[in-house]
């Protein structure tokens, strides 16, 4: 055998030893469910999927891990042949972080004492019933809505900031509704429950109360005093209430002295009585009171005079007679 024909065997005996010893590879692809994530091999990084990787490696078992930061990663041990390995990964969801423990400030309640003119009355703090009034309690730090409510009187409101003991006293004013009594006398006193509520003038009196019941008085000189209950409605009352005057008694006599003594019958069939031009029917009666003209007409003669009459009193009137000298 010549020298060429060796140097060629030995040449064919290396590439069939080469061979015999080469490495088999496979594709391996991965896809990812959330990219981009590293595709780690056997410890070793292979590349990034995002979402999808594919290259050749060596065949054999390996650790294979995918890892997104943030997400838990997947770690699985799979085998590859010359075939190739198609693997669909799902990193699942993001790694929730608990939010740091904040040990909140300790909660200092203060003293808030809340006071009103009207006993038992409602007390809400942001809308919510608290109590009732004189209210005493305990409020942390913080801002309230203070509501008061109590029958007959408009709600009481009020902003509140508590950041230490504080005293509220509130005064409810009441609901009012008018009670219009009309034209009265003037000068005549309005009382409600024994209190003076003003006098009467020349225009219709009126007066704002609070609904209920009263016991209502008008008084004036020379009339009797009118009294009487009523009952005031929450939309206000009207009532037209009328004085009676107090009248003045009277009478008439003919004394004896100028009585004519040869007269026959009743002496007042001859005599007629005016009093303010009304003729009157007897010689004794009521008038009301104050400043009267009194006229008694007999035969050829009258007498005629103004007198003051005062309520409540009695007057007896005697008609004398008399002559005038003249020189």
């Amino acid at each position: 055998m010549n020298r060429k024909s060796i140097a060629l065997l030995a040449l064919l005996a290396v590439v069939l030893v080469a061979g015999a010893f080469a490495q088999s590879r496979g594709t391996l692809t991965v896809t990812v469910s959330e990219g981009p994530a590293q595709i780690i091999l056997g410890g070793r990084l292979l590349g990034v999927a995002n979402p999808r990787f594919s290259g050749l490696v060596n065949t054999g078992t390996y650790e294979l891990i995918v890892r997104k930061s943030g997400l838990p990663e997947f770690k699985q041990m799979i085998s590859i042949s010359t075939a190739g390995l198609t693997l669909t990964v799902q990193l699942g969801s993001a790694a929730v972080t608990p939010p740091p423990t904040v040990t909140p400030p300790p909660v200092v309640n203060h003293n808030v004492t809340i006071n009103a003119n009207v006993a038992n009355a409602e007390v809400y703090l942001n809308n919510v019933l608290a109590g009732r009034t004189p209210f005493t309690g305990q409020l942390p730090n913080g801002s309230y809505t203070l509501v008061i409510k109590a029958p007959g009187f408009l709600d009481y409101t009020q902003n509140l900031s508590v950041s230490g003991s504080m005293t509220v006293n509130a005064t409810l004013q009441g609901i009012t509704v008018p009670l219009n009594l009309g034209r009265l006398l003037p000068g005549a006193e309005i009382f409600l429950n024994g209190v003076s509520y003003g006098k009467a003038g020349n225009n219709p009196f009126t007066v704002q109360i609070a609904p209920g019941t009263y016991t209502l008085t008008i008084r004036l000189a020379g009339y009797m005093d009118l009294s009487m209950q009523i009952t005031v409605g929450g939309g206000g009352t009207t009532l037209t209430p009328t004085l009676q005057p107090i009248m003045a008694n009277y009478s008439f006599e003919i004394p004896e002295s100028v009585l004519n003594p040869d007269m026959r019958g009743n002496p007042w069939s001859q005599i007629r009585l005016f009093i303010d031009g009304v003729a009157q029917k007897d010689f004794k009666g009521q008038v009301q009171a104050g400043k009267r003209v009194i006229k008694m007409v007999t035969g050829a003669f009258q007498i005629q005079m103004e007198f003051v009459f005062e309520a409540g009193k009695t007057y007896t009137f005697q008609p004398f007679a008399g002559l005038n000298v003249l020189q």
